[in-house]
């Protein structure tokens, strides 16, 4: 998927705030709305241009606007994680996302959240987190080192993860422990029209 149809998936996640909220709108309002005033939404097309200027063989200016998400809405998000269609972030600030994350489509990101690496060790400095479609992280959770979170998961408020989980499920407490299943049934609580519940 190219830059624009990515920005638009983002755009439609942040599109989906309103109907959760039974707003009215219109995506123009919307647009203009997240564009202009959305810390979140802003942080999220700063990476998606630093990414799009990376893949482009174009470091610096990746860089740049990279450092430029860190001053402007305090997320630091580096250019060559890879992040698929769809991500939202309510609260962009204290949000950091090493250089080799991965994360699959339609995530949700809360203020706080760390993927990042385990310890500066040589077999473990570029070990870092993947996570799959349609995952929840809360405020201040991490997700520790080179371990691998299904699909529909939630990691909850002030979780560290430090070990795989397996799909839909739910991580609580630090460290965290796993409880299977229990993910994807607080997401089919949230919105039963969620894009999330829809891919289970």
């Amino acid at each position: 998927m190219g830059l624009t149809g990515l920005v638009k998936s983002d755009f439609g996640r942040f599109t989906q705030t309103f109907e959760l909220r039974d707003l009215p709108y219109s995506k123009t309002k919307v647009f203009l709305e997240s564009l202009i005033f959305k810390a979140g939404f802003q942080a999220v097309l700063l990476y998606r241009l630093s990414h799009w200027l990376y893949t482009k063989g174009r470091i610096y200016p990746a860089w740049f606007l990279t450092r430029l998400n860190i001053a402007f809405t305090g997320a630091e998000i580096e250019f060559n994680a890879k992040i698929g269609p769809g991500l939202f972030i309510a609260h962009p600030v204290g949000v950091v996302i090493g250089r080799g994350a991965l994360i699959g489509k339609n995530a949700t990101i809360f203020q706080g959240v760390s993927l990042v690496v385990k310890s500066w060790r040589p077999d473990e400095i570029q070990s870092f987190p993947a996570i799959g479609d349609g995952c929840y992280l809360f405020a201040n959770s991490m997700v520790i080192g080179g371990v691998s979170i299904g699909n529909r998961c939630v990691i909850s408020a002030g979780s560290a993860v430090r070990d795989n989980m397996p799909d839909g499920a739910l991580a609580t407490g630090s460290p965290a422990t796993i409880v299977p299943d229990k993910g994807s049934k607080i997401i089919s609580e949230f919105n039963p029209g969620d894009p999330n519940v829809k891919s289970a």
